[in-house]
């Protein structure tokens, strides 16, 4: 079957419309019954004029707008943490040298300790000694000033009343008589006294006399009436004390 003209050249008008309809349907009872029905121009007429026609819509081409997508990049996946063995032997060894490290240090706070309980000591000794120094030399600066009994100076002495006068000029305060200073004085041994420190003469309840220890056992002392200040040797039954 050869198509209307107006269907192949592209011309569409309602009564070639119309005819394709009918041509169609003709087309259609054919395939069913095996006959092509002729069709009138009074069917095409009849089928135009109760068609409607409706041009067709102008089709508005849209934009096309397209979103801007970013691209969620996948994070990794984490990696597992390590597990760590260890071994027995290596927990002992790890132990042993904490356990060494804590004695190497314990022995490097005692050595400080000592280095500086050490240098406490030297220089109390330096102090101590200096001062011993200061007191001998201001006693001997009274050699040749006589003895009288219970003066304290400075034109003349007792024993304690120069012990008194020189400890005094230091700034060292003392008893007046030689039993008083010996109650008031730290004792030390011979091997401890140092120039500085006083000599007390009798016994613990019964002192007679005192002086100021010079270093070679010599001692500063004012010694009885007729003599003078001088330097003279350690006699009787001596002790020792210290009041600085």
């Amino acid at each position: 079957m050869s198509l209307p003209s107006s269907l192949t050249d592209g011309t569409l008008t309602r009564a070639g419309i119309a005819a394709a309809l009918v041509t169609a349907s003709a087309a259609a009872v054919a395939g069913s019954t095996g006959a092509f029905a002729a069709v009138g121009n009074a069917d095409v007429s009849h089928a135009a004029t109760n068609m409607s026609y409706a041009p067709a819509a102008a089709h508005t081409s849209l934009p096309t707008q397209h979103a801007s997508v970013t691209p969620i990049a996948a994070s990794a996946p984490s990696a597992a943490p390590a597990v760590k063995h260890t071994s027995p032997a290596a927990e002992t060894a790890k132990k042993a040298a904490a356990d060494q490290a804590s004695a190497a240090k314990a022995a490097a706070q005692k050595a400080a300790a000592q280095k500086a309980a050490s240098a406490k000591q030297a220089s109390a000794a330096a102090s101590l000694g200096a001062m011993g120094d200061r007191i001998v030399n201001t006693a001997s600066g009274f050699a040749g000033t006589p003895y009288v009994w219970g003066a304290t100076g400075p034109d003349s002495f007792d024993c304690s009343g120069f012990t008194q006068y020189v400890f005094k000029k230091m700034g060292i305060s003392l008893p007046r008589t030689a039993q008083q200073q010996y109650d008031a004085a730290d004792h030390i041994s011979k091997s401890q006294a140092q120039p500085g420190d006083l000599v007390f003469i009798g016994s613990p309840g019964d002192i007679y006399h005192v002086a100021i220890y010079a270093g070679n056992n010599k001692i500063w002392t004012a010694p009885e009436p007729g003599q003078s200040v001088k330097l003279g040797n350690i006699f009787g039954d001596a002790s020792y004390g210290r009041m600085r």
